[in-house]
């Protein structure tokens, strides 16, 4: 299964400022910000550290994105708190200081703000101790039921593997139900397996089929293989050869191996696709290009080395 596991960073120009007015005349915008965060202006302040930390309209420079950054934070910049937090816990711009960027870290949180409620189960999370995972799963319940997708998967996560946290099927299921409705293609996929094995749930092929369908047109490429996979298994429903190569063509673009070992197979025999062996040799010696034993083994066994 995949997983989604990677800290955040608060990445916005918020009042009346957007990336692409930036693009547009970024230097102006530039004067414009600074001249709101020497006035004391919170969202000047935050976007000031932000421009800074970006190299947007100036030369990166992290120790000023951390002067104004804190200069926001002490208003209550819950950006910017959250922004200070990942720095001093990666130690971009200055020493590592785990204890002022949980401090930075929970005053974002404690106003609600799901970013830094994330970040902060992902670094008890990557603790890997009883206690740290507690905390771990108090945060990423809370940026759950604010929504986050990211919170919601992990908490599937834990639940389902019983990763830290006895397994229980049902709160696996329930989160990444949640994150699922928000059209998320990894729990779509992950969810879309779970009915399809039966795990702590009734096999349900319909809902299965469902969720791996929306997951493949949203470009997850597991979904596109398992898809392709059941056309051309004929699991779930009719065999199909034409939409299994639909499906294998997709994830054959993210280079994925069984993809085009499977593309190259249908072409050689004629598969679902008009026969053309120039084209079945192709895809395998692509396949083998990118370290896959299988298609080095049938070029072997058809002569072609």
């Amino acid at each position: 299964m995949n997983f989604i596991s990677s800290l955040l960073l608060t990445l916005l120009i918020i009042q009346s400022y957007s990336f692409s007015e930036v693009k547009k005349n970024d230097k102006i915008l530039f004067e414009n910000v600074f001249n709101k965060a020497l006035h004391g202006d919170m969202y000047g302040q935050f976007n000031t550290g932000l421009m800074y930390y970006e190299g947007i309209a100036v030369e990166k420079d992290f120790e000023q994105a951390i002067y104004w950054y804190k200069l926001a934070a002490n208003q209550g910049s819950v950006e910017s708190q959250n922004n200070l937090a990942y720095m001093y816990e990666h130690g971009i711009g200055t020493e590592k200081n785990t204890v002022l960027a949980l401090q930075y870290y929970k005053m974002a949180a404690a106003r609600n703000y799901v970013v830094a409620q994330l970040n902060l189960g992902l670094y008890y999370e990557s603790k890997e101790n009883s206690k740290s995972m507690n905390e771990a799963i108090y945060w990423y319940k809370k940026a759950a039921q604010n929504n986050s997708i990211a919170a919601q998967n992990n908490l599937a996560k834990f639940y389902y593997f019983g990763n830290k946290v006895p397994l229980n099927y049902e709160k696996a299921i329930y989160w990444y139900t949640q994150a699922a409705s928000k059209n998320d293609p990894v729990a779509q996929f992950n969810l879309a397996m779970i009915y399809y094995s039966g795990e702590g749930t009734e096999k349900n092929y319909d809902k299965s089929f469902e969720l791996l369908e929306k997951s493949a047109n949203s470009g997850n490429t597991f979904a596109q293989r398992k898809l392709a996979e059941f056309y051309r298994a004929g699991t779930m429903i009719d065999q199909d050869y034409k939409k299994a190569m639909v499906y294998y063509k997709l994830a054959a673009k993210e280079k994925d191996n069984l993809s085009m070992y499977y593309i190259g197979y249908f072409y050689y025999y004629g598969l679902g696709v008009e026969q053309d062996k120039k084209k079945g040799i192709y895809w395998m010696e692509k396949a083998v290009d990118n370290g896959y034993t299988y298609a080095k083994k049938f070029l072997e066994r058809h002569n072609y080395k």
